[in-house]
């Protein structure tokens, strides 16, 4: 083969690898627009935000039965990027994404929210029902290993915990602002599971919002 007809290849290939390197970020952005999330294939905040949480109030407040959820993170996840790159921290992420995905019921909903939190949504689940399951999913992260780079890790989880009583019968509710809130205290809890050490559930006690 002549250096032109190399050249030639050489630059054919550029042109391909470029040419998928714009596809991939397409398939990301189309991703994100259908509400999947492109690491662990798992339902995104935004379609979290705008339809399966919003389908589970307004069943809630129809059926009369209150709504979970817990708000999730593996501990110190800053210093696992540090010490193994973002591919590490990515790693870590979609194991403990696969995990919980084999210990939730089919009932349950599980998303990516951001970065290193999950989401469980617990359909008729009361502060109970959350906090049995956040601890379940504790103990099964805490007693396994998992696999960063070449090197096998243990995990513990912060956890927030929020439940809401059905509104009463008769009585509207603005669901985009219910949502929020619901986002609201499930950030607050999580924040404080990890101000007070980590490796904890904390619960809002109030289901009247």
């Amino acid at each position: 083969m002549s250096s032109e007809e190399i050249d030639r290849l050489q630059a054919e290939i550029d042109r391909l690898e470029e040419q998928n390197k714009k596809l991939r970020v397409r398939n990301r952005r189309w991703m994100r627009i259908a509400g999947t999330d492109d690491l662990t294939a798992l339902p995104n905040k935004v379609f979290f935000s705008t339809a399966l949480l919003p389908q589970a109030i307004s069943r809630s407040n129809a059926e009369g039965h209150p709504l979970a959820c817990i708000m999730l993170a593996p501990d110190n996840l800053g210093d696992i990027n540090k010490r193994f790159g973002r591919k590490g921290g990515d790693q870590i992420v979609t194991e403990v994404a696969e995990y919980i995905k084999g210990k939730i019921s089919p009932t349950e909903k599980l998303v990516h929210f951001d970065g290193a939190n999950f989401v469980v949504l617990i359909p008729k689940g009361e502060l109970v029902d959350g906090r049995k399951r956040s601890l379940a999913l504790r103990a099964g992260i805490v007693s396994r290993h998992f696999q960063c780079d070449s090197e096998v890790i243990s995990l513990t989880l912060s956890m927030g915990i929020v439940a809401r009583s059905p509104s009463p019968e008769g009585v509207q509710i603005n669901t985009k602002e219910v949502v929020e809130e619901f986002f609201r205290r499930l950030v607050l809890m999580l924040d404080q599971a990890k101000q007070q050490g980590g490796d904890r559930p904390v619960e809002d006690e109030d289901m009247d919002f």
